[in-house]
């Protein structure tokens, strides 16, 4: 393999001197100036205008305001040219540092995709969109009474930011499908958060402002021709979702940094960050107000002086969180949607509060300040719950578990620490004589709760705090302090340990790494890949990869380890089913494993055709080899090269293209890409996988395939194809070009390659279409529209390839139906009901 590996050296290393490297810089930075004059004098104009208005440290002065800001009243004063004036100024020096920062960025961006003069147009009438919307929904909002954005009707708007993010979504119709996926996400979440948890008229309108530019993104997609709903590949979906909940899990810290902020979300941080103690203080500093602020009158800081770290900690998690659902881990998952559930239900205490504390004569609620405090509550209560319900509806795409060993270490430590801590407290309080002093053991409870979830405390125990010695003192500030960053480090150590040693399968897989460089068949590298699962023989000499769907153990591939085991491994294994209740099903396995299952009485079907080449005896001459000279000579031509590395070696620039094309490749399909026999961009991260790129002379991937290694009694032997995407754009027979460079890079370490075996697609006389032969033909043809294997068992056979079938080995024909939908579950992990419907309407048309 290392042969194979270091026969050519990943782009962009070696052969570059550290001063042609910053040459090189330099003159790509210079290059990207030079396409964005537009956005260059619009940022020069911004802050020429902030330098000669003195507008830096403190927004313009008052007498400018007519020219500097865009308002309702000046609008109907005729003012009309403040719409765009107002774009060149800002409030003050934080604002203008960001606001240029976003021009220079994401104006640039859009200039560059859209052009100078269409950058323009989408920055001028952005900013009129967004402001026509903004004043449209406040005068709305007025007239239904709503007490923050109808409030702002009257709001001077100063600063380029709508213009800005209208222009740069209008742009994303034009972005490579990964990128324009991520722009938007980001974008909208950040716009979003701001609004929520800031709420001044400026987020606002920098909203409305990406809404109007999304819908321009979408009508330039449209007129290209490729608007349609983008599907994203598992690793891009997980991506979202991290990004997702880190955004969110800023937003009570963002608003502390904030001066007055308004947003429904602003509350949040007053839910987190220091709560009024008791009941008894909540109806007193809000029962006579309509002003939700009333949160903020008498706080006494009951969390002791590291209250504010106290309320970083939940961010915290939530960001480690984050970087572990990116890579997969199923326990990040959870503890995310704990973490939103628990922030829905402190919610939902305060939104009850405010809807049953009396506020007009008689103890009646006063509907004004009931109503008041229920909309600026409620969307604590939305939000964190639909962000819950997102992440629970792509659980599936979370794959990677955490052994029962970590798991149950970080609940020992955790429940450890509380039960440490509490007990302390229990002790210190009945010492003090807590049972006669506080309510007895419900104020013990109000207590302890209160000093590790913020929660009010009722009314009842509203004495709780005062004559406290000084162990009851430390111990109620500083037991929460303590239980959360020891919660914390205890969860970074599990989900962020380097090397992810804490992954359920992590030894077996290793184990299995080890028995394949014994022995296996051209697929059985794919046995690596998660979600599988391991059998292994006693002595753990051999081994069985299998996925349980049901009640159904599915093979994939048949067993590992040196050849001579691999008949006691099928028996071992299926003594295994046996003995757990569970159906055998051997999957794309080779007729190696006949005469030992057909004496057992399984029967078998042929799945597929394995496509190999004699790579030692292949030369690209005659008629038959047309296609394949024509696409070398096409891509020498054109300064197209193969490069070959693992995938780790590439630099930054080439994994991101290499993303960029497999999302690319991925928005084309009606339903999610497929798994189990089938790798994805999760799976060249494995330092044994070789990858093939087609680069052009401008660094561009134009396409790309990988390969799995084959052993045999410890030796190399073979190399299979796994992994193939290539660049929309891309030269026509660029695939052709990437298999032949194959065949003529491991020709010197290997005699044979597999190009592996396209699922549902075999050869017409591998087997009768009789049983499920015939129904698994009728699927195959069903899916060409989708999935396009018999094209790709076609493009394959272009290079006379030997066959060689592979089969599904099954005992009872009564088992069928349960094997048919472990086949589905294991291939489609991810499909819901819903795009199973859609699926479904493919097929019937």
């Amino acid at each position: 393999m290392d042969a194979a590996a270091g026969a050519r050296p990943a782009a962009g290393q070696g052969g570059t001197s550290p001063r042609g490297v910053v040459r090189e810089s330099l003159g790509a930075v210079l290059a990207h100036f030079q396409a964005i004059p537009f956005t260059l004098a619009v940022l020069a104009v911004f802050l020429a205008t902030g330098a000669v208005t003195g507008s830096f440290l403190s927004g313009p002065p008052e007498r400018l305001l007519a020219v500097a800001s865009v308002s309702a009243p000046g609008l109907k004063a005729g003012q009309w040219w403040s719409l765009f004036t107002s774009m060149f100024f800002a409030t003050n020096v934080l604002a203008y540092f960001s606001a240029s920062l976003m021009i220079l960025l994401l104006l640039g961006l859009a200039e560059r995709r859209l052009g100078s003069r269409r950058a323009a147009v989408f920055f001028f009438a952005g900013q009129f969109a967004a402001v026509t919307l903004f004043l449209l929904f406040t005068q709305l909002a007025r007239f239904a009474g709503d007490g923050w954005l109808g409030l702002m009707v009257d709001a001077r708007l100063i600063g380029p930011y709508a213009a800005v993010l209208a222009a740069s979504l209008a742009s994303s119709g034009l972005l490579p499908t990964l990128w324009q996926r991520r722009l938007r996400t980001a974008v909208l979440s950040g716009s979003l958060l701001l609004v929520l948890y800031v709420g001044h008229p400026e987020t606002v309108v920098g909203l409305a402002g990406a809404v109007a530019g999304m819908a321009a993104g979408w009508w330039i997609q449209g007129d290209s021709g490729t608007l349609h709903r983008h599907r994203s590949t598992g690793r891009e979906t997980r991506n979202l979702l991290a990004l997702t909940v880190a955004i969110f899990a800023v937003g009570p810290i963002l608003t502390a940094a904030v001066r007055s902020p308004t947003g429904p979300l602003a509350l949040l941080r007053d839910v987190v960050l220091n709560p009024l103690p008791t009941l008894s203080q909540l109806e007193q500093n809000c029962g006579g107000t309509v002003d939700v602020g009333c949160l903020e009158v008498g706080r006494a800081g009951f969390a002791g002086p590291l209250g504010l770290a106290l309320a970083v900690v939940p961010v915290v998690l939530l960001l480690i969180c984050a970087d572990g659902m990116r890579h997969g881990r199923r326990l990040a998952l959870r503890i995310a949607v704990l973490i939103q559930l628990a922030v829905t239900a402190m919610a939902a205490v305060y939104l009850t509060l405010f809807a049953r504390m009396p506020h007009g004569p008689g103890g009646r609620p006063h509907t004004a300040v009931m109503g008041s405090g229920f909309v600026h509550v409620l969307p604590l209560v939305a939000v964190p719950l639909l962000l819950v319900v997102l992440l629970w509806a792509n659980r599936r795409q979370f794959r990677v578990e955490t052994t029962p060993r970590a798991r149950r270490t970080l609940a020992a430590v955790v429940g450890g620490t509380w039960l440490v801590l509490a007990s302390g407290y229990t002790a210190a309080w009945l010492a003090a004589g807590g049972m006669t002093r506080d309510g007895g053991l419900q104020g013990l409870a109000a207590e302890l709760a209160r000093q590790y979830l913020p929660l009010p405390i009722p009314g009842a125990y509203s004495r709780v705090f005062e004559n406290r010695n000084t162990l009851e003192a430390f111990l109620f500030a500083y037991s929460g302090i303590i239980f959360w960053f020891v919660a914390l480090a205890a969860v970074w150590l599990v989900l962020l340990r380097r090397l992810h040693r804490t992954d359920a399968g992590t030894g077996d897989r290793d184990v299995a790494r080890g028995l394949i460089r014994q022995g296996g068949d051209s697929l059985s590298w794919m046995a690596l890949w998660e979600p599988n699962k391991y059998w292994f023989a006693p002595d753990r000499r051999s081994g069985v990869a299998y996925q349980q769907h049901g009640n159904v153990a599915l093979t994939l591939a048949g067993p590992f380890g040196p050849a001579a085991l691999h008949a006691d491994a099928a028996a071992g294994f299926m003594r295994y089913c046996a003995e757990h209740a569970l159906i055998p099903c051997f999957y794309s396995c080779t007729d190696g494993l006949w005469p030992a299952l057909q004496s057992r009485g399984f029967r078998r079907v042929a799945v597929a055709q394995e496509t190999r080449l004699a790579v030692r005896e292949l030369e690209f001459k005659g008629k038959e080899w047309q296609n394949v000279r024509t696409a070398l000579n096409r891509a020498a031509k054109t300064g197209v090269q193969a490069v070959w590395g693992r995938y780790s070696d590439f630099p930054a620039p080439l994994r991101a293209q290499l993303s960029e094309v497999s999302e690319e490749w991925a928005a084309q399909k009606s339903v999610p890409e497929m798994g189990f026999t089938l790798g994805g961009i999760d799976e060249l991260e494995d330092e044994d996988v070789l990858c093939c790129l087609a680069l052009d002379a401008e660094g561009q991937v134009l396409g790309v395939t990988s390969w799995l290694p084959v052993f045999e009694d410890g030796r190399l032997v073979s190399w299979t194809l796994d992994f193939m995407r290539r660049r929309g754009e891309a030269f026509p027979g660029v695939m052709e070009f990437l298999i032949a460079s194959a065949v003529q890079e491991l020709r010197s370490s290997v005699e044979v390659i597999s190009l592996s075996g396209s699922p549902l697609a075999k050869d017409g006389a591998a087997s009768k279409s009789e049983g499920l032969a015939a129904i698994l033909d009728v699927v195959g043809r069903a899916l060409e529209p989708v999935y396009g294997f018999r094209s790709l068992a076609t493009f394959k056979s272009r290079f006379k390839p030997d066959y060689r079938t592979l089969y599904l080995y099954y005992q009872d024909p009564l088992q069928l139906p349960a094997i048919g939908r472990a086949l589905s579950r294991a291939y489609l992990p991810g499909l819901s009901v819903r795009q199973s419907a859609r699926l479904l309407r493919t097929l019937v048309r």
